[in-house]
């Protein structure tokens, strides 16, 4: 999972440069691994991409670069790798200087058959330096431009459309050109709009809150659109879809930003989170009990949960915000201790209410809650109550996850989740919670079907119903 973001303007305005840093800082939650961007001022070009925030890799220096250029096209993408290294080089955006010009692309998403896309680019003697899905989207999409369209990109999007399935939004830059795209089943939010005199694009809405921006839609699965610095903006339906749409359930339930609007609908994400947190209230109340989220993600959940059945909401956890999203950590033992690092108790609570139901937004290994209840019962027993004298009740605002995710959320294999290889009742004893339940598929749906059909959400992750083929992962 990746945020994409950006501009084309027709002419310089000093501004540009703050509002393109903010929309960084506000895709920050979906990656922190590197932070990388391209820009040009439709003469010359330059680039910049590191590891880091960006915060650490958009620093003073290269902001005067940037401005001294004064582009009036720029892409960027905060990053988390769900298929090459973090170093530079698998970073994005990714470019390429050809003879008859240059051109950067970035994308949000991932190819559920990379391996093989790899290979087939490789075998027609194309280069490429990572196995980042970004390059071999680039390369794609060149080859079939030049070698059978003359150049014409719009061409060869739609020959990647047609040719690779998978979860891509996506943006492609010349130096004078911005084309955005998102794949045929739209698996991955991007929205454009207006900020100013320039046209603006994200990943998500809570990038265009800044004064003046102006949300003008969803970018269409099958869609490509471009822009250039004259101000000329035209739409290519270059893919019309053969199915419904098959939107990511989990970016409201997990991934997106509260703030944000995902998938086309004026209801925030937030929304969404606090009814899974009634529906979840209603299928599974624990009665007498005070109300804890795991911060952040089960945060609405929670409020929705303690309003639905009347029961007081206290934080019990505190998380150190400098700690990244543990699901994402390769290693057992580092996401064990990156829990303990990332969460403490308030002891003080313990001391008061001896009935807690915690809320989170899912269940992927159990690590995170093995150890925050381990963390609450050994809190316990500093404050003189005995281990057993706490209940702790587990509630889950979505389904078992019980397949891997190949579109970007990068979930891991079957093996390494515990609802694809335990019973609840396994998993429950497993993390010694007193009960463990989780919302029903039927009341996700219910909930979901207030912001869109639910048969235009991707469930892969509950169902293991794959709506592209896929290669299983090898690392």
């Amino acid at each position: 999972m990746c945020g994409i973001l950006g501009y084309c303007a027709q002419e310089w305005d000093p501004s540009l440069a703050k509002f393109f840093g903010l929309q960084g800082f506000n895709l920050q939650h979906r990656g922190q691994e590197n932070f990388g961007c391209t820009y040009s001022n439709g003469k010359k070009f330059n680039h910049f991409k590191d590891k880091g925030l960006v915060s650490q890799v958009f620093t003073r220096e290269r902001r005067s670069e940037f401005d001294a250029i004064q582009p009036l096209i720029a892409i960027g993408q905060t990053r988390y790798a769900t298929a090459g290294g973090t170093d530079a080089i698998s970073a994005q955006p990714h470019w390429l200087t050809l003879l008859n010009g240059f051109y950067s692309n970035a994308t949000n998403g991932d190819l559920p058959l990379l391996q093989k896309e790899i290979e087939d680019l490789e075998a027609s003697g194309t280069i490429l330096l990572s196995g980042n899905d970004g390059e071999v989207i680039l390369k794609k999409i060149l080859q079939s431009a030049h070698n059978d369209n003359g150049g014409d990109l719009v061409a060869g999007l739609k020959h990647l459309m047609e040719t690779t399935p998978g979860a891509y939004s996506g943006c492609l830059m010349t130096l004078n050109e911005l084309y955005l795209y998102r794949d045929p089943h739209g698996f991955r939010p991007l929205y454009y709009g207006r900020w100013r005199n320039a046209f603006v694009f994200a990943s998500e809405t809570c990038a265009f809150h800044e004064r003046d921006a102006e949300i003008e839609r969803e970018v269409y699965p099958g869609e490509v659109i471009v822009f250039d610095t004259n101000g000329i903006k035209k739409h290519h339906q270059v893919v019309t879809p053969k199915h419904s749409p098959q939107k990511c359930i989990f970016e409201p339930i997990y991934f997106a930003r509260p703030d944000s609007q995902v998938y086309d609908t004026p209801k925030e994400v937030g929304s969404f989170r606090y009814q899974l947190g009634q529906q979840l209230a209603r299928e599974k109340p624990v009665e007498n009990a005070i109300v804890v989220p795991v911060p952040d993600s089960g945060r609405f959940s929670a409020v929705g949960y303690s309003t639905e059945l009347g029961l007081p909401l206290r934080e019990l956890f505190v998380r150190n915000p400098y700690i990244p999203r543990t699901f994402q950590i390769a290693g057992q033992a580092n996401r064990e201790d990156l829990v303990r690092l990332k969460f403490t108790v308030m002891r003080s609570l313990l001391e008061r209410y001896r009935k807690v139901v915690i809320i989170d937004d899912s269940l992927v290994r159990s690590t995170t809650m093995r150890i925050l209840i381990t963390m609450i019962r050994d809190a316990a027993e500093l404050c003189g109550v005995g281990k057993r004298e706490i209940e702790i009740h587990i509630r889950l605002a979505s389904p078992p996850i019980k397949g891997c995710c190949y579109y970007g959320i990068d979930t891991p294999e079957s093996k390494e989740l515990a609802a694809a290889n335990q019973s609840i009742e396994d998993i429950s004893k497993t993390i010694d919670a007193t009960s463990l339940a989780y919302i029903s598929l039927e009341g996700l749906d219910s909930v979901a079907a207030e912001f869109d059909d639910p048969a235009n959400f991707c469930h892969a992750c509950f169902t293991r119903a794959y709506p592209t083929p896929y290669q299983t992962r090898t690392r």
